[in-house]
């Protein structure tokens, strides 16, 4: 037999040739987005009037923040910043005939932030809060 006719018996015993695939890269991990201060916050303060409960609805534009303050006293207007989506500050000014600017700063981790507070005369204090 020559060399051509072995070649082509051993082709044919063999079968068909399957092409194979090369192995397949897992697909690149998806980065999470960035957390932002967007929504609405359940805020639980600590001063020295005692425990307050506000809420802040705040919408994260860049690194502004704007939005609505309700509290105790009536609604108000907020606005702050936040750097590198972590650490913010945001002011609003409260009371009816006395108005006293409470500024928070503190710090987002995910759907919760906790930070200090000042209050004017009033003092200093700490808060926590949940997004809703």
């Amino acid at each position: 037999m020559t060399i051509i006719a072995h070649l082509i018996t051993a082709f044919l015993l063999a079968g068909p040739v399957v092409a194979q695939n090369p192995p397949q890269k897992p697909p690149p991990q998806q980065e999470k987005p960035a957390p932002t201060m967007n929504g609405t916050w359940a805020i639980e303060a600590h001063h020295s009037a005692g425990v307050s409960n506000p809420t802040a609805n705040i919408t994260q534009t860049g690194e502004k923040l704007t939005g609505k303050y309700v509290g105790s006293y009536g609604e108000s207007v907020l606005t702050g910043s936040i750097k590198d989506n972590k650490e913010f500050t945001f002011s609003v000014e409260i009371g009816t005939e006395q108005k006293v600017t409470v500024v928070y700063t503190g710090t987002l981790d995910g759907d919760t932030i906790k930070g200090s507070m000042t209050m004017g005369e009033m003092g200093e204090g700490t808060f926590t809060g949940k997004r809703k």
